[in-house]
């Protein structure tokens, strides 16, 4: 969320100084085609500047001061910039063109005594690059970023050398990102698109401060919270695509304190525990959730199984196949070694057939059946046995030894 535009500074050989070739891009406010010369390693392809006046007696004159005077046409050594332009008491006045084996890098118009100048930066085309202005060699005012095609790719507002003001990126969409800036902090409003939508927050000298808001791309609120210079406070909130409540979490000082889930069970938005839920089993009419709890009461859910399974948190839930998400707390510990013991000598947990409906192992598991239809040791009773498919033996026996499984879950994930 936090990009950067970093400044490459090119020498353009001179009395007054410097001048800028414009930054790399190294965010989303570029368009990804985009070449910059500098990157590229090449230089502008341009009307070849005429050179025959290099050899004139009037060219390339200082003053007894030493300082220069006149037109000055200056040939640099291999792979260096030339330049053409005229001086007054040393310092570049009007227009100065910037070259490399004779072919366009830059140009740039010098006023106010040679102390500010116009700046235009071209690519190998000969299209334009960016064009801005410098004050006293430091960006200055409104600079102006093109891809190759000419489509304006970025803004950048700057007061001596900083960011300062409204910084904008574009696509071939549309407008990418806003930025709001003061003497190089962030500061005012700011809007980024991002892969599944858009977010929305504000910053106040360079920490989050205010409304934080992010958007599915049709333009549904997927969360909505505050921050109080730097810290989360306050109630966040949580939704789903369909615009349904799902979660809320509550921090003091940026410390989660409190996490509530939200479930539409029957029609009606509920709160819900996962120190409460057991197992989520796929309903086998319609792909519904239907939860089972300690106490043994099922709920048949409006979502989608997959949606419940992305809600509760995984590092106290696994699926034991693809169609049962199971608590690590309510698994048989003393039990379990001895079923992934059986598993693993290809003997069968299970020996007779069961045919009906969910209890059918091939059901359960699907293309990732083990061997053998091993029976998961629940120390709750499920409407049907739960089977262990290889994703879930691979997940008990690899990720998590049974020692090392969560004894319950806290009050706050």
């Amino acid at each position: 969320m936090r990009n950067r535009w970093s400044a490459s500074l090119v020498f353009l050989p001179g009395a007054a100084g410097i001048l800028f070739l414009p930054g790399h891009a190294s965010g989303m406010g570029r368009d990804k085609n985009a070449s910059f010369p500098e990157e590229a390693g090449t230089v502008v392809t341009g009307s070849v500047l005429a050179t025959d006046a290099m050899a004139a007696a009037d060219t390339n004159q200082v003053d007894a001061k030493g300082r220069k005077q006149g037109l000055w046409v200056h040939k640099a050594e291999e792979g260096g910039l030339d330049y053409r332009g005229t001086f007054k008491d040393g310092m570049p006045q009007g227009w100065f063109s910037y070259t490399r084996h004779d072919t366009l890098v830059a140009k740039a118009f010098y006023f106010r005594g040679g102390y500010a100048s116009h700046n235009f930066f071209y690519y190998p085309d000969g299209s334009l690059l960016s064009e801005g202005y410098y004050l006293d060699k430091q960006r200055d005012s409104v600079w102006k970023f093109y891809a190759p095609d000419g489509r304006l790719v970025k803004t950048e507002s700057y007061e001596q050398g900083l960011k300062h003001g409204v910084s904008e990126y574009y696509d071939t969409a549309g407008l990418l990102m806003h930025q709001e800036w003061f003497r190089g902090l962030r500061n005012g409003f700011w809007f980024e698109q991002v892969e599944n939508g858009f977010q929305e927050y504000t910053y106040k000298l360079n920490l989050s401060h205010g409304r934080y808001a992010a958007f599915f791309k049709d333009s549904v609120l997927a969360v909505e919270g505050w921050y109080e210079e730097g810290k989360k406070q306050g109630k966040w909130s949580f939704f789903l695509p369909s615009g349904t409540l799902y979660k809320e979490d509550f921090y003091v000082d940026h410390r989660l304190e409190k996490r509530v889930l939200y479930l539409k069970l029957d029609g009606v938005l509920r709160p819900v525990s996962m120190d409460t839920i057991a197992l989520v089993m796929n309903h086998p009419q319609g792909g519904r959730a239907e939860l089972l709890t300690d106490s043994g009461h099922r709920w048949v859910c409006d979502e989608k199984f997959e949606t419940v399974c992305d809600i509760l948190d995984f590092d106290f839930y696994f699926l034991a196949n693809k169609n049962y998400l199971v608590a690590f707390r309510v698994l048989d510990r003393e039990r379990l070694p001895e079923v992934l013991a059986k598993v693993e000598a290809g003997g069968s947990g299970k020996d007779e057939e069961v045919y009906d409906g969910q209890k059918d192992p091939l059901q359960q598991l699907g293309t990732a059946a083990l061997g053998v239809a091993v029976e998961l040791p629940l120390r709750v009773k499920p409407p049907f046995p739960v089977y262990l498919d290889g994703n879930g033996f691979d997940v008990l026996k690899n990720l998590l030894a049974p020692a090392d499984m969560p004894a319950e879950e806290p009050s706050v994930p």
